[in-house]
């Protein structure tokens, strides 16, 4: 046998091991980082079918061409699951900056429900990095215990990028939950975030996602295309589809956004957000082009469609139907603490949105855009319709001065500020928030932590303290048996049990 001849043998002898390998069926995360450790480059790790590995730290790729995937390459339940064991602070599941590394045919759970938040914690797949040609297909990801249920990182260079990564037929969600917890931590998290150029992704399912469906951290000549990205049922979603943040010098030269299906389902605040000011002004410079987006379908309770604002270029956004959504929007969505241009645009139930000003150089706009009236920015203020009041009964409110709002009310906010002033503001003031009624009862020095306090105590009576001595009081100390904040005057009123009201604010106090 000659030489090459050998050497061919031999190579196809090692794949034929390696695809004959007895598959995994028990074990943890050692047992899979031994495996590709041992099997070297182009090691393939199959789990079997049905296998549950309970994990407690990370698997990660260690070479080239390597592959985790399910034996047999099922794409229904039977594929093998990979899940964060409860009581230990792992979150991310898988990593891995290796070239042409592949993920397939396996299921990834975070189990956030029983685990919870891990503050500062990693998506359920980290992949990416100075790489090439990542592969991950035919994988369910879910619940995670951080910020996104599929990452694929960028380098940190932009002159070597994180290249070529095709994330494809996945199912994705539910990930996250809308909201903060007690301490602040926010509990939303993305379905795809792409920071990798010349990317495909392309017919995955996402749904359940909190933060963003797909977000594309510029990622210069990457396609997204021919996803189902769903909102859930009962957890808002900020935005479908993000093209709103600065990386890669903000750079999405050659992006294409295309033939995605939109669907929200309790409330999708954004469809497509294109632009640096879509979001906040957080970016220190505007996106730039040229991209596309094209052939969309968005449909359902999304409260802005398409929003652009923040983009110079070139811009093509033309065959997008947003036909489907839901009229009027206050069925499904309340904007009246939205700044007063977002409330315009909102009641007059626009879809296409975008603010002249701030789409500079080459652009292609279908038909049906409305120009803002004001430098408008911040989609993210709509919330599901907000209650006209809100009740509470005795000892369920105890907060801390500078807490957020506690009565979010159609178009009044009440707040116990850092000054511990109680106050209601009418947010639907074009000039901004105004304040209709506060208790004036203010001092200098609450402090961190807070020495300010306020409470609808157990004994019925509605109180405000510095370091424990009062000073506001309802004084229906012994009466009290519900609270209830209004967004008409008097904003606050005290009931005692026979439904008589006994306190409010035009009372003294």
């Amino acid at each position: 046998m000659s030489s090459l001849s050998l050497k061919r043998y031999l190579a196809l002898s090692g794949l034929l091991t390696a695809a004959s390998a007895a598959c995994i069926s028990s074990g943890d995360q050692n047992t899979i980082n031994t495996a590709l450790s041992s099997g070297g480059a182009g090691a393939v790790v199959q789990l079997c079918p049905g296998a549950t590995i309970l994990i407690t730290d990370t698997i990660n790729f260690s070479a080239d061409n390597q592959e985790i995937s399910t034996q047999g390459y099922p794409t229904d339940s039977s594929r093998a699951t990979i899940q964060i064991a409860p009581g230990n602070t792992a979150s991310t599941l898988i990593t891995g900056k290796n070239n042409g590394i592949k993920i397939r045919n396996i299921q990834l759970d975070g189990d956030r429900p029983n685990n919870g938040l891990q503050v500062g914690g990693g998506a359920n797949i980290e992949i990416g990095g100075l790489s090439s040609g990542q592969v991950v297909d035919h994988v369910a990801s879910r619940n995670p215990r951080g910020w996104s249920c599929l990452h694929v990182i960028g380098s940190g260079s932009d002159s070597s990028p994180c290249s070529n990564a095709t994330v494809t037929n996945n199912d994705i969600g539910p990930c996250g939950q809308e909201g903060t917890d007690a301490d602040g931590n926010g509990l939303w998290a993305d379905g795809v975030s792409l920071d990798c150029t010349s990317s495909l992704v392309q017919h995955n399912t996402i749904t359940g996602s909190t933060d963003g469906g797909i977000v594309i951290f510029g990622s210069p000549g990457s396609t997204v295309d021919s996803n189902t990205i769903t909102s859930s049922a009962t957890e808002k979603g900020f935005g479908a589809i993000n093209m709103v943040d600065g990386e890669y010098s903000g750079s999405y030269s050659g992006v294409k956004v295309t033939n995605n299906v939109i669907t929200g389902t309790k409330l999708f605040n954004l469809g497509i957000g294109i632009g640096a000011n879509v979001w906040s002004f957080n970016d220190p410079y505007l996106l730039s082009g040229p991209a596309t987006i094209t052939g969309n379908t968005i449909k359902g309770s999304v409260a802005f469609p398409i929003a652009i604002n923040g983009w110079q270029d070139g811009l093509t956004v033309t065959g997008n139907d947003v036909s489907g959504i839901t009229t009027p929007r206050s069925n499904f969505a309340d904007a009246s603490q939205c700044d007063a241009g977002i409330q315009t645009l909102f009641n007059n139930n626009d879809a296409l949105v975008y603010y002249p000003a701030g789409v500079i150089g080459a652009q292609t706009l279908q038909s049906g855009f409305v120009a803002a009236p004001s430098n408008v920015t911040n989609f993210l203020c709509t919330s599901e319709p907000l209650p006209n009041s809100v009740s509470f009964t005795p000892n369920s409110l105890n907060i801390v001065s500078d807490s957020p709002p506690f009565a979010n009310l159609h178009g009044v906010i009440i707040q116990y500020q850092g000054d511990s002033n109680i106050v209601a503001y009418d947010t639907t003031n074009p000039n901004g928030f105004s304040p209709v009624w506060a208790s004036g009862h203010t001092v200098s020095s609450c402090g961190s932590p807070s020495l300010c306090r306020l409470s609808f105590q157990g004994d019925g009576n509605f109180v405000s303290y510095f370091n424990n001595t009062p000073l506001f009081t309802s004084g229906t100390s012994g009466r009290g048996a519900q609270m209830t904040c209004l967004n008409t005057a008097p904003y606050i009123q005290i009931f005692d049990a026979s439904g008589a009201v006994i306190w409010d604010t035009t009372d003294s106090t």
